[in-house]
């Protein structure tokens, strides 16, 4: 038995046949499938809306992280602080003498008297 052989014309005119075919279908949106669209390209503008909201709100966040950081810095620097002093009591500050008297603010120089 012998294959038939379909040469150079036969597919061509497959081909063409095919592109005839495919090409004669056209799709027509239906008015769901229209609907179901708009619904979505709204919903893509809200959800875009959003992002940008919370991409700001991050942002201000950031910010007020970083504040509270610093804030919590100085914080754990004071208290360090206060715990070298503490470590050292009763002696905190060496060149402070108890018996020493409190110092005096001067008075204010007198007005002059004008002539």
């Amino acid at each position: 038995m012998r294959t038939p052989r379909f040469g150079s014309g036969g597919i061509i005119a497959l081909a063409f046949g095919a592109a005839v075919v495919l090409s004669s279908c056209t799709c027509k949106i239906k008015e769901e499938q229209l609907a179901t669209i708009k619904q979505l390209r709204a919903d893509e503008k809200q959800l875009t809306a959003d992002i940008e909201m919370a991409e700001k709100n991050a942002t201000k966040l950031k910010g007020e992280l970083g504040s509270r950081q610093a804030e919590t810095r100085r914080c754990v620097e004071q208290k360090s602080f206060v715990e070298q002093k503490l470590q050292r009591f009763p002696n905190v500050w060496p060149d402070w003498d108890p018996n020493a008297p409190d110092p005096v603010e001067p008075a204010p120089p007198a007005p002059k008297k004008r002539r």
